[in-house]
């Protein structure tokens, strides 16, 4: 691995997962507000967590895509893992829009156990290329369980 050549594209992977993150944030800015205001399940925690731990898991979820590329380019691994990546980014994307643009907890509270499993999937794919890379999506399983019961909770509680 040429470090130089890859940190070059790691910094691309990781500015397009928080990209994707800011872009998602951006069209949701009203229902974010809005979220403020509805009921909340025990354990949610401050608003200003959210931003930071977000910012955490998409880089580490754009850096661990780095990672796995850098491994399978050149080979059929190379584009199963763009699937992989593209995947469950769109997931994320679209969970975003579900829950704080257009309030459809029920929905993305499906759409995050759909989520959940691209992530799974994401980690087994990635653990038999790299295991530090699969690892790193970890914390973004953890986190979007949570944002399960997060999410079930609001729902439950804003019928």
């Amino acid at each position: 691995m040429k470090a130089p050549k890859f940190w070059k594209k790691a910094v691309f992977w990781i500015a397009f997962s928080l990209a994707a993150g800011g872009l998602s944030s951006y069209l949701t800015r009203e229902g974010l507000q809005r979220f403020e205001k509805i009921a909340k399940p025990a354990l949610t925690p401050p608003r200003i967590v959210f931003p930071i731990a977000w910012t955490i898991l998409l880089f580490l979820i754009g850096y661990g895509f780095a990672l796995i590329r850098e491994k399978t380019m050149g080979t059929s691994a190379s584009d199963t893992a763009a699937v992989v990546f593209g995947l469950q980014m769109t997931f994320f994307f679209c969970w975003m829009i579900w829950f704080f643009g257009l309030g459809w907890y029920g929905f993305a509270a499906i759409w995050l156990i759909g989520m959940i499993m691209s992530i799974i999937l994401m980690i087994n794919f990635y653990r038999k290329i790299s295991k530090p890379a699969a690892w790193m999506q970890v914390p973004y399983l953890l986190w979007c369980c949570f944002a399960l019961y997060l999410n079930t909770g609001v729902w439950m509680l804003n019928k």
